[in-house]
């Protein structure tokens, strides 16, 4: 499924206009994005936990030459299911 998917199931769901539930998905999936701009959690009751979380550096290997790097330190945005998503895909 990807967004235009979405839009129209929501629009079917609801009983609104397809412009109206592309607004009202573009504004959540934007306000999802800057609570994790701010390392807040987004939690959605019965769907799961949007997270940053960090990444520790390591040292990498770069194939074909066989050079060691240095990866540094990195955050990243994690997902974690709730019991009733685990559930549903069983």
């Amino acid at each position: 499924m990807n967004k235009l998917d979405l839009v129209n199931a929501v629009s079917e769901a609801c009983s609104i206009s397809k412009k109206d539930a592309d607004a009202a998905i573009t504004a959540l999936l934007l306000e999802v994005g800057k609570a994790l701009e701010r390392k807040e959690e987004v939690k959605l009751s019965g769907f799961g936990t949007f997270l940053v979380k960090d990444r520790k550096g390591r040292v990498g290997t770069i194939p074909g030459t066989s050079t060691k790097i240095n990866i540094p330190n990195t955050k990243t945005v994690a997902f974690k299911p709730s019991k009733q998503l685990k559930e549903l895909v069983k």
